[in-house]
């Protein structure tokens, strides 16, 4: 089994070298996607589980509405039962597992790095970028001005960092968790370059 696991800083460029990493390798990429599927073995709407990936406290209970209590009660077939974490993280790590047991795939996202650590064939890669760079490239992507561009590349890092520390008990951020920390700034966003520096690794 090969997998790439890409975890990235927001808007450092990760997912184009995702993109890029999977159409050399011809791996199959799965980013995006996990949030459709997971929705769907839920019983839940894309927009409810992003809301339980996001969710800051242990206890992401506490910060849903009654209409999602309801859903998830629902979901989980047992209307007289409060539904804690568990539930929902045992769902993730079940797709992780589920869809790197195919091979030959790169995922992005989802702590998959820390779900599939010390698997045979899974290789680490952490994207980064200088704060200062991943502003100016959303202000040029969205148009938006370049401190709230700056200031949206440090809320998402937080959702990111919450998510690995809250269901993993992990630090997002430490480069011993990775075989391979890129940082695009330094290769002035040569995709080319990257890619050729991951295959390295392999």
């Amino acid at each position: 089994m090969a997998v790439i696991t890409i975890s990235k800083e927001f808007a450092s460029g990760g997912v184009t070298l995702a993109h890029d990493l999977a159409k050399k390798l011809n791996y199959r990429l799965v980013g995006r996607s996990v949030l459709a599927e997971l929705s769907r073995r839920l019983g839940m709407s894309e927009a409810e589980v992003e809301l339980l990936k996001r969710g800051k406290d242990t206890r992401w209970i506490r910060m849903v509405d009654n209409y999602l209590l309801h859903t998830v009660r629902r979901m989980s077939q047992q209307p007289d039962a409060a539904l804690d974490d568990k539930q929902y993280f045992q769902a993730v790590q079940k797709l992780i597992s589920d869809v790197a047991s195919e091979g030959d795939l790169i995922t992005i996202g989802w702590g998959a790095q820390f779900i599939l650590m010390g698997t045979p064939g899974v290789t680490n890669i952490r994207v980064i970028a200088p704060l200062e760079d991943r502003g100016l490239r959303l202000h040029k992507d969205r148009g938006i001005p370049v401190e709230q561009a700056v200031k949206e590349c440090e809320r998402q890092d937080g959702y990111s960092q919450s998510y690995i520390k809250n269901y993993l008990g992990s630090d997002w951020a430490d480069p011993h968790n990775y075989h391979m920390v890129v940082n695009m700034g330094a290769l002035g966003f040569d995709f080319e370059k990257a890619v050729t520096a991951v295959k390295s690794v392999l």
